[in-house]
């Protein structure tokens, strides 16, 4: 079973990402977008991982848990730097994914902290990762997976403005890898 460690905005901020989601890629395709009912979250992945056992993921949420506790992590703002358009591969390659790119920055900026410390977590426990990770590592919040159109609707800049302290959660991803259930929330 897939699972994954994510970045997930305020909840009174998570409607806004929904609503734009909805609004600029309504008439583009409806197979993925961000929704309100828990199907498809507001999100940014931070490591995707397999692993057969539930009680065996859960001890590598507590892990990440504790690992964060010891490096002192708190939610912080992603530095969102642009809309990107990437052109999907293997099943999804008549698609375009559109997303808000994130800006990685240096080394020991929050978001490539977390990711290693994520990376090192699932490794510890011999775990097969099925994202890109270290210097592969891209990190985005996805709005939809859409065929482009020919002309394509303004969106507003308020999505990477002022986006609020992401939190890190654990969960299960669907069969299509979107997060799909939350098991635990870090505190």
């Amino acid at each position: 079973m897939p699972y994954t460690f994510v970045l997930v905005p305020p909840t009174d901020l998570s409607l806004k990402y929904v609503n734009e989601s909805q609004r600029l890629f309504d008439d583009c395709n409806k197979d993925y977008r961000l929704t309100s009912d828990g199907t498809s979250s507001p999100h940014i992945s931070i490591v995707q991982f397999d692993c057969e056992s539930a009680e065996i993921a859960h001890t590598v949420w507590i892990n990440m848990q504790r690992r964060l506790r010891e490096e002192n992590f708190q939610p912080f703002s992603p530095p969102f730097s642009g809309v990107a358009f990437v052109n999907g591969t293997g099943p999804y390659q008549e698609t375009v994914w559109a997303e808000l790119s994130v800006d990685r920055g240096e080394e020991n900026s929050p978001i490539m902290r977390v990711h290693s410390i994520a990376v090192e977590v699932v490794q510890a426990f011999g775990l097969k990762l099925l994202n890109a990770c270290g210097n592969r590592f891209r990190p985005h919040l996805t709005l939809a997976r859409i065929t482009m159109p020919k002309e394509i609707k303004a969106w507003s800049e308020d999505l990477c403005l002022n986006p609020g302290n992401f939190n890190l959660e654990f969960g299960e991803s669907d069969e299509k890898w979107q997060y799909a259930k939350t098991l635990g929330a870090y505190s």
